[in-house]
């Protein structure tokens, strides 16, 4: 991982709420999107895998559960 230091991490969370896309610093200063999200505490999204999703119970299936009660 790539050190940066807390006045550039200042003014990317500056560039962050004037707009700048997170990808767009992430270039500017060659680290991973996810990387920069984790130093400047930004919620982060991961997609769930199809297999996992396909495994796990669905609390939202109203219409499968009514058949089953």
């Amino acid at each position: 991982m790539r050190y940066i230091d807390q006045s550039t991490l200042d003014e990317a969370a500056q560039a962050i709420r004037d707009g700048v896309t997170l990808s767009v610093l992430a270039g500017h200063l060659r680290c991973d999107t996810e990387y920069l999200g984790r130093l400047l505490q930004l919620p982060t999204a991961k997609p769930v895998p199809a297999t996992q999703a396909a495994d796990e119970f669905d609390l939202w299936s109203t219409d499968k559960l009514d058949g089953l009660l």
